[in-house]
């Protein structure tokens, strides 16, 4: 078995490590250390995960880097691949299993900079897809956006409390919005 170090990552508090884990562990993987995060790749950058962070401190020269697919590092073509060329300046070999990439290979390395490219394309064109499909909602008048968390008469009361100097965070606290929303309901 060869030793590795795992990186696992999900996109909500909903999902679960799991899968990832057993596919790492049937791959063949010993796993010394495995580092975790809850992020959503498309919009949090690699360095500010802390899972993320803490596993680039942990990882040494000659450690193998073990992740289940692509999509764990990141959507974004440049931040994925600033994240191997870290790892690669470190002398980290990345496995990345479901797409089968080794870096340690010249094959693996390149195959690896051309799937990142299309991951963000991909992204890129389902994004797009998704606003056209809600534009022609729109109008179609079908989609009216998400239900507002406060309903009219608590937007009323924010506003008056907002106009009497209460504090934005405060308010924000109490009706469960961000201190944005409190701005933005408060200026309508």
């Amino acid at each position: 078995m060869t030793q590795a170090i795992a990186y696992l990552r999900v996109s909500t508090e909903d999902q679960h490590i799991a899968n990832q884990r057993e596919a790492i562990k049937a791959a063949g993987f010993d796993i010394v250390r495995e580092f975790t995060d809850v992020a959503t790749s498309g919009t949090v950058k690699a360095e500010s995960r802390d899972g993320f962070a803490a596993m680039l401190a942990y990882l040494r020269e000659g450690d193998t880097l073990v992740v289940f697919s692509l999509d764990r590092l990141g959507r974004d073509t440049v931040d994925v691949l600033a994240s191997i060329q870290t790892l690669t300046a470190k002398g980290v070999r990345l496995v990345i299993l479901k797409q089968q990439f080794d870096t340690s290979t010249p094959a693996g390395k390149l195959a690896l900079t051309m799937f990142a490219a299309f991951a963000e394309f991909e992204n890129d064109l389902r994004r797009e897809r998704q606003q056209e499909g809600i534009r022609r909602a729109r109008s179609e008048g079908k989609y009216q956006g998400r239900k507002s968390k406060l309903t009219d008469e608590q937007k009323a009361e924010l506003r008056a409390r907002y106009a009497a100097g209460e504090c934005r965070a405060e308010l924000a606290r109490q009706y469960g919005v961000d201190r944005a929303t409190v701005h933005r309901i408060a200026k309508a």
